[in-house]
Order: structure tokens, then sequence, then C-alpha cells
């Protein structure tokens, strides 16, 4: 079985499932599909359904998340994970640990980003001599 590489820079983990390792990431757009696709109204749903492998959501979780360079290519990865011969009750512990910690990569991504200014307001600090605000 060959680990899957994520960058952690991007909020990407790796998750082993069954014999499948692949990546995710967590993407507002991703959330975005997978809240439609499993009826979640809030984040604290969503969180709460991912970290607690409710079976329809993780499966999902896993079409709407997973690293590949096309949707298609989503698709084909989920079907190999959510294959009945692949997945199970088992792998509980290696999903919460992956979707935990691409779950906070993207919060904290979120919260850094508020934290630096903006190029733009870089720019004007730099020709007007004033300092850019920062988020409080």
């Amino acid at each position: 079985m060959m680990s899957a590489f994520a960058n952690e820079l991007r909020g990407e983990a790796a998750v082993t499932i069954g014999s499948e390792s692949f990546v995710v990431a967590v993407t507002f757009a991703g959330l975005m599909r997978l809240s439609q696709a499993i009826g979640a109204r809030t984040m604290d749903e969503i969180y709460q359904r991912l970290l607690g492998f409710e079976p329809f959501a993780v499966s999902c979780a896993i079409r709407c998340l997973a690293v590949a360079d096309s949707d298609e290519g989503r698709a084909a990865l989920a079907a190999r994970v959510l294959s009945g011969k692949n997945i199970s009750a088992a792998d509980q512990t290696n999903w919460r640990i992956g979707i935990e910690q691409a779950l906070t990569a993207h919060i904290e991504a979120g919260n850094a980003l508020r934290e630096t200014a903006s190029p733009l307001e870089d720019v004007e600090a730099a020709v007007t001599g004033k300092k850019p605000q920062t988020a409080s």
C-alpha cells in the first residue's frame, strides 16, 4: 500500500481507508458541496457528522473533499475508497485523524488570512506611509 503525500501548508491531510490512501483538503467550495449533499445546516453539524464517522456524511465528504486533478478523478477515487470491499467501521480512527487535521488547517488558514494585510493594503501603506489596518 502506497502512502498519499499531503501538503500540510495547503490544508491537506493524508487518509487511509482500507487499502486506499488519498489526500483530503477542506475548502469552502468543498464544504458547500458537502453541506448541500448531506443536508447539513451548520458547520457544527458537518463537524459532528464527520468526526462521528456518520457513514453517509463520510462517504459524501470523500467525494467532495478528496484531492484529485478533476471532478472525474475525485469520482473515481471515491468509487475505489467507498467500495464495499474497502471501507468499514474499522476505518473510523484513520478518518477522524485525517479529517480533523484538514478541518483545523482550513480554520487556521482562514485566521491567518485575516491577520495579514492584503497586497492592496501593503501598497497603500508604502505609498501613503500609513500602517495597514489589522483585523482585531
